[in-house]
Parts: structure tokens; C-alpha cells; sequence
């Protein structure tokens, strides 16, 4: 049995996810609830749990004020919040897992069920350092992604991307130092990501950072050449969109 904490200031947020807890899957127990960042830790500590559901907005602080109490995470988060821009992106970026209020019910259970098959696999400390990083710096340069492999996780400084290219439902990054990782994300995911920092959609299958743009052959094939001599293809009709992007830089 599996061992489950809630933490979230409303009474009322915390008996539906209880609830839904409950019929959601039977190897999970709820052991404590907590709705702040004091009776939290005491409540991680007390019971050590598998899982933790952690609210961002708690009575005396953050849910991130809470994580940075801790001397070493040994459980599954999943954030609960209400819609934040910069807060979601940087959990994004750093590939933890969030639900969203209202809590749907299926969400919910898929998001459990994530929880319960990956607990000894995933690197909790390492995504958790990513996120504080996102979270300071996410409107500025100094912003990094988590990518997980089929065999391992990765934190990647996003400036060190140059291209990704769609494989099925997984993407290919190449990398400035030469390296290549095959993530088991959707290319569509990593655009929805990554649009906003440099990254443009040039073709179904490529996504390129164009700080790495060295020329576009628009008069012939619709290709790009960039810095590290790799040719991407470019869409006709994402044609003027490019030339409009490599005009700014």
C-alpha cells in the first residue's frame, strides 16, 4: 500500500481530492492532510509518504516555500493549482507532474497511476532543482528542461538546443556539443514549450532555434542551413513566417 498526503489550504479542495483518492485506485492510502507549510513538513516527516499532492497557494506560504524546507525529497509530487502563467510553465519545463483546479476526476486518476509506476525510476531532486531554476529565471536566458529518455533523465540548458525533429510520437534534440537525445515527448509538446524562448516551427517535423539560423535557401527547396551545417526543410506555407523571424534577429 501506498502511502498518500494532501497539502492545500482549503478544507474544501482537500475532501474532493480525498474523495476522488479514494475511488480512484486501491493501492493507495491517505495518511495525513495538511493546509500549510509548517503543519506540511511536519506531515512529511511524520508519515514519510509515497505521494504527495502539494497546493502552491497554502495559508502561510507556498508549496514551493515547503519543498525548500525539506533536506531531501523521497516521494512523487504532483502540484495542484489553480492557473498560473509563469509558475505552470516553469513545472512544464521541468517536467513535473500538476493538476489543475477543478481537479478532473479522469486527470486525476492518470495522474495517480503515473505516480505509482514511476516512483523508483524518476530523479525527484533533480527535476525540483530545474524547477526553481525555471521558476527565477523564466522570463530571462538562464532557463533549463528536463527530457526523459528511454533510459534516463536529462537537464538541458535550453539555449543548447539547436533543432528538434519529430520521430513518431518522440523528438530527437540536437544538441551544441554534438550529442543527440530521443525524448518521449511529442514534438507538438516541445513547440507549445519552447515557442515563447527562440524556437521556431519550420516544418511538421522540425522545430529550430533560430539564434542557430546561419541561412534560409528560399529561392529554390525552402531549406535552412544552420550553424552546425545541418539542412532543415522548411514549410511553404510557414515561408514568410520565417523570413519575417530571421529579419529580427
Amino acid at each position: 500500500m501506498f502511502k498518500v498526503v494532501i497539502i492545500d489550504d482549503e478544507l474544501s479542495a482537500r475532501e474532493v481530492i480525498a474523495h476522488q483518492l479514494s475511488s480512484c485506485c486501491d493501492q493507495v492510502k491517505l495518511v495525513g492532510e495538511a493546509d500549510g507549510v509548517e503543519s506540511g513538513v511536519a506531515l512529511i516527516e511524520a508519515t514519510k509518504p509515497d505521494i504527495v499532492l502539494l497546493d502552491i497557494d497554502l495559508k502561510d506560504g507556498s508549496g514551493f516555500d515547503l519543498l525548500r524546507e525539506l533536506d531531501q525529497i523521497r516521494f512523487k509530487l504532483i502540484f495542484i493549482t489553480a492557473y498560473d502563467r509563469y509558475a505552470l510553465k516553469a513545472i512544464k519545463f521541468s517536467a513535473l507532474d500538476y493538476l489543475l483546479k477543478p481537479i478532473d476526476s479522469d486527470e486525476f486518476t492518470r495522474a495517480i497511476k503515473k505516480a505509482l509506476s514511476t516512483l523508483e525510476s524518476e530523479n525527484q531532486n533533480l527535476k525540483l532543482n530545474a524547477f526553481f531554476n525555471n521558476f527565477k529565471f523564466i522570463n530571462q536566458e538562464a532557463r533549463k528542461i528536463v527530457l526523459h529518455t528511454a533510459s534516463s533523465i536529462y537537464l538541458i540548458n535550453v539555449a543548447d538546443i539547436i533543432r528538434c525533429q519529430a520521430e513518431n510520437n518522440q523528438t530527437r534534440f540536437y544538441l551544441t556539443n554534438g550529442k543527440q537525445l530521443l525524448a518521449s515527448k511529442t514534438l507538438k509538446e516541445f513547440d507549445e514549450l519552447l515557442s515563447d524562448y527562440q524556437f521556431l516551427r519550420v516544418h511538421k517535423t522540425h522545430l529550430v532555434n533560430v539564434n542557430f539560423i546561419e541561412r534560409f535557401d528560399k529561392l529554390h527547396k525552402l531549406l535552412l542551413i544552420l550553424k552546425d551545417k545541418s539542412i532543415v526543410p522548411v514549410a511553404l506555407r510557414r515561408k514568410e513566417e520565417v523570413l519575417s523571424r530571421i529579419q529580427k534577429l
